[in-house]
């Protein structure tokens, strides 16, 4: 595949995510995730159209669809009672006739991580905790790439950074940790949805689908542009902006 090079860049895509397949982790096949998933599969067609290896999407998720989700999230009526992870990749390998992989349970830090060897790792996570015990405990395992996602009721935030220390480029970008060391002790309110009125007073319909988008162009920038120059961006979707942060 040929990499468009506009200009130098701040960051530069590690080399071997342009010669070999890219493995990825998806944490969370939720409102956000379930919509990340559907951008990466849609990535993984065009690169191999354009002669790369493809991505290899690893999802882990031990939710079950529910009815609030169906329109909010990438689900639909006949998924309700599947889990999360497996009913996607199964939709996907189906479409795309990939053999990626669902893990229809909560990803463990503790047990889990040390037995895969990830390129990027994408959360799509609501709890805080879970966030700063990542990048406790894995950055001493790896020097992946971590996208994180987030966001509240109409704004939200994609931050790209590394989990681990790599020395591979000259650039450490840092972690949605590194940016907020507070998330270790933060209290979450997790509450389920108990109808779609109760969800969409939660969050406005579009939020989901806007951060997957920031991260979609940034994992596309990474495989097409060859690099970045800035490692996120923070949205908000009732005043139509969206600003970047800038490596």
């Amino acid at each position: 595949m040929d990499i468009k090079h506009a200009k130098p860049f701040k960051f530069c895509t590690p080399a071997h995510w342009l010669r070999g397949t890219v493995k990825i982790c998806l944490i969370g096949v939720g409102g956000t995730g379930s919509e990340v998933l559907a951008s990466l599969a849609r990535i993984d067609y065009a690169i191999r159209e354009l002669g790369h290896p493809g991505l290899h999407v690893t999802a882990w998720d031990g939710d079950v669809v529910e009815r609030p989700n169906i329109g909010r999230q990438a689900f639909y009526p006949a998924d309700l009672g599947h889990n999360k992870a497996l009913v996607s990749i199964q939709r996907i390998n189906y479409l795309y006739g990939r053999d990626w992989v669902a893990m229809p349970r909560m990803f463990d830090i503790h047990a889990e991580f040390e037995s895969y060897n990830y390129n990027l790792l994408v959360t799509c996570v609501d709890v805080a905790q879970f966030r700063a015990d990542l990048a406790k405990k894995a950055s001493r395992y790896t020097s992946c790439l971590w996208l994180d996602t987030g966001n509240g009721e109409s704004t939200g935030q994609v931050i790209l950074g590394r989990l681990g220390h790599a020395n591979d480029n000259p650039v450490k970008l840092p972690s949605v940790f590194d940016f907020y060391p507070e998330l270790d002790g933060m209290a979450d309110n997790n509450t389920p949805s108990c109808s779609m009125e109760e969800a969409l007073a939660n969050q406005d319909l579009p939020i989901n689908r806007a951060i997957a988008n920031v991260a979609m162009q940034l994992v596309w920038s990474l495989l097409r542009q060859g690099g970045l120059d800035y490692q996120g961006a923070f949205v908000d979707i009732r005043k139509g902006t969206q600003t970047p942060v800038n490596i």
